[in-house]
């Protein structure tokens, strides 16, 4: 039985050979069960030099969490089988996480109900020499930026968020 689950627009940040690149709006979804976490970032797409390859949604499942200064960490470190995306602007052949088969991935992420910070290696050196760092940001929007959740926005929630970031 399912207790609750978050959807958060996040930022990322991908990392490849010391370049990076930046985007928005990205979904990450969390959610719990029991004690455990799953973690799904959905449709992952790689951006480089301007063109976009979709690689499709990473999940770990099964993750216990533990609850360190008033944020629930959660830590991965196993391969894992990316599936196609649904972004309707690519079809189900185009994404190539699947043919990847299990790639080894290490995540460790915090989060509230309303914020969430992770970074996530994708150690896909055996197969093309490189590991690919995500880090990730985002806020649960239908919170409006009330982080601590006292029903106020304001410094605390700051405060709360630089956490986040800093305890990466």
């Amino acid at each position: 039985m399912v207790l609750n689950a978050t959807s958060y627009d996040c930022h990322l940040k991908v990392t490849i050979n010391g370049e990076s690149t930046e985007q928005d709006q990205v979904p990450v979804e969390v959610v719990k069960n029991g004690n455990t976490y799953t973690l799904t970032l959905k449709n992952f797409i790689l951006m480089a030099d301007g063109v976009s390859l979709p690689v499709g949604n990473i999940e770990v499942t099964g993750v216990e969490g533990v609850d360190e200064y008033g944020y629930t960490v959660i830590h991965y470190n196993n391969p894992v089988t990316i599936t196609p995306g649904n972004d309707p602007n690519y079809g189900e052949s185009d994404w190539i996480g699947p043919v990847l088969g299990e790639v080894p991935i290490d995540l460790t992420s915090r989060f509230i109900s309303t914020a969430i910070s992770a970074n996530i290696d994708i150690d896909l050196s055996e197969m093309l020499g490189q590991v690919i760092g995500v880090s990730i940001f985002g806020v649960a929007p239908q919170l409006k930026g009330d982080v601590n959740e006292d029903n106020e926005v304001n410094i605390t929630d700051v405060n709360n968020v630089i956490d986040i970031i800093v305890s990466q």
